[in-house]
């Protein structure tokens, strides 16, 4: 038998934004905390708000009568530690943080008085634990600072209009004041829809990701219903596309390990590389039912047993900056975007309800509606740019796709 405790730890200052003033400041300190016994086949768990105790342990074990089975093994003589924040702003030393908020939202608010700022400016702290008494000792903690002000226009009758987000391991708040100027500058400033049936389009990976990855667990893969099914091993996307899961440093907040102690070989394993699709995502439970790689991606609620759960993947980058990707060529730069979905043959359509003009290395203009459509080959396919080397916007590598555009939105 291999007795377990997996917890979590998160503390957070959280600063309420009403009409481009502090409103409130709650402060949170949670920990979360599980306790697992895994013997022939089977595993036990209890979970509770606080510190694991020697009573939680036996509730597991206590668990296992439950016989709820787990085809994997508890994850045995792993340590390692890793402490991802960075700068000296902290949740409990948090003046700076308050100070610089304070001093962004007054430039804001002066600068652009026709517009209404609301939602949330955060600070939040992570740490994760995995211990078991097969020689596993698994630390993890990190910091995200994240500017995150939904915008309306004092004329709009949209609830809100747009969002203009940073999220990063550091305060940054001239970073985010100079993207924010950008940014609002543009919003103030409509422009008409180049005249080209086709545009690069600059996106987050996410929100034309999403059909990929569904179709990329091993569940799909080994029940026969992924989009993918008979295809592993092929090249079906463009060369300079990969996708990995990605536990590194470069993804924030994300520990480079799962709810059940893997890890991935440098924090990272690929499921797309160069076009290739090599292999579908997989917890142990899954890789073992269908015999499939364990990729590290187990997940789910902290007192449950843990399941193949998408999150952390990301594109590879390129070597080349945003700019340099689009070049002289006009693009579209989008912010919000709904009510689009992919249809069971791979082709995608939405409209998109706030987006902008990026001509020679910067935001223009707001756009008006409009949509967009694609198919799933032809986007990461022939059709696709790259993905930035920098963050140029919100604390993201951005995306690069050429895609169909309407003027009038597709609904």
């Amino acid at each position: 038998m291999v007795k377990e405790k997996y917890m979590i730890k998160e503390r957070e200052i959280n600063l309420g934004v009403t009409n481009g003033e502090i409103a409130s400041v709650i402060k949170k300190s949670i920990t979360q905390s599980a306790c697992r016994a895994y013997d022939q086949g089977k595993i036990g768990v209890a979970g509770k708000l606080g510190e694991a105790d020697e009573e939680l342990i036996n509730q597991a074990v206590e668990n296992l009568k439950l016989g709820i089975p787990y085809e994997g093994e508890a994850t045995v003589e792993s340590v390692r530690q890793e402490h991802r924040g960075q700068g000296d702003i902290s949740v409990e030393h948090n003046s700076g943080f308050l100070k610089a908020a304070e001093e962004v939202l007054s430039v804001l608010k002066k600068e652009y008085p026709q517009v209404i700022f609301s939602n949330k400016i955060r600070l939040a702290e992570t740490e994760e634990y995995l211990t078991n008494d097969g020689g596993t000792d698994l630390a993890f903690s990190d910091r995200i600072m994240s500017w995150e002000l939904l915008i309306k226009h004092e004329k709009s009758l949209n609830i809100i209009d747009d969002a203009v987000v940073l999220i990063s391991r550091t305060l940054d708040a001239e970073r985010f004041l100079k993207e924010a100027r950008e940014h609002l500058d543009a919003f103030l400033h409509p422009v008409e829809l180049p005249e080209k049936e086709e545009l690069p389009v600059i996106v987050n990976f996410a929100e034309l990701g999403e059909f990929l990855i569904r179709n990329l667990d091993a569940q799909a893969f080994g029940r026969e219903t992924s989009f993918f099914n008979g295809k592993l091993g092929q090249k079906l996307f463009d060369e300079k596309f990969s996708l990995y899961v990605d536990r590194s440093m470069a993804y924030p907040g994300s520990a480079f390990f799962d709810a059940e102690g893997s890890t991935c070989r440098d924090d990272r394993c690929g499921l797309i590389q160069n076009g290739v699709l090599v292999r579908p995502f997989a917890d142990k439970k899954t890789g073992k039912e269908f015999g499939y790689e364990n990729t590290a991606t187990a997940g789910g609620g902290y007192d449950s047993v843990p399941s193949n759960t998408a999150g952390c993947f990301s594109p590879e980058c390129g070597g080349r900056t945003l700019k340099e990707l689009m070049g002289e060529e006009d693009g579209i730069y989008i912010t919000m975007m709904s009510g689009g979905d992919y249809t069971s043959e791979g082709n995608f359509a939405t409209p998109v309800q706030t987006a902008y003009l990026y001509r020679g290395g910067r935001l223009v203009g707001r756009l008006p509606e409009f949509g967009l459509s694609g198919s799933i080959y032809e986007m990461f396919g022939k059709n696709f740019v790259g993905v930035s080397a920098d963050r140029p916007y919100e604390g993201e590598h951005k995306t690069v796709i050429r895609m169909k555009v309407q003027k009038t939105a597709v609904s």
